[in-house]
């Protein structure tokens, strides 16, 4: 069975993967043309699988959508999209668990988007299985 720390790598690593295909395919204006048949089948997973992953890196802006397929912007998987937030957020309910329950106040204090705070959530239930820590947890 894979442990926490082994999806969230897979999960990181196949990000990368994807950014990856899209730089190799570009052509010398940067615009990877491949179709998102292309992509998925490269990608190795799922064509509904594959447009997740191009839906999550185009609203974080590592990549955007152009007339012709898909452009790098350049941003990092790690650095730009709420994998970096999910630390800052454990963090953050342990020194103020009155705001366990408000992403809203999460995302003011963090000075992030409600949607990121949302996100990192997400991901954090898919990495660990469930929702979000109880408050217990967050504070031991």
């Amino acid at each position: 069975m894979e442990t926490p720390l082994e999806r969230i790598k897979a999960t990181i690593d196949g990000y990368k993967r994807l950014l990856a295909i899209i730089e190799q395919h570009a052509d010398s204006e940067g615009v990877c043309k491949l179709s998102k048949m292309k992509i998925s089948l490269q990608y190795g997973i799922s064509y509904t699988g594959t447009l997740k992953k191009l839906g999550c890196l185009e609203k974080h802006n590592l990549i955007i959508k152009t007339e012709g397929g898909f452009k790098r912007t350049g941003k990092d998987v790690l650095e730009d999209t709420p994998f970096s937030l999910l630390l800052k957020l454990l963090l953050l309910v342990i020194e103020k668990p009155e705001i366990y329950s408000s992403f809203k106040q999460q995302a003011e204090i963090l000075n992030v988007s409600f949607d990121d705070v949302r996100s990192a959530w997400g991901f954090y239930g898919y990495f660990f299985g469930t929702k979000y820590p109880s408050v217990q947890e967050a504070n031991e």
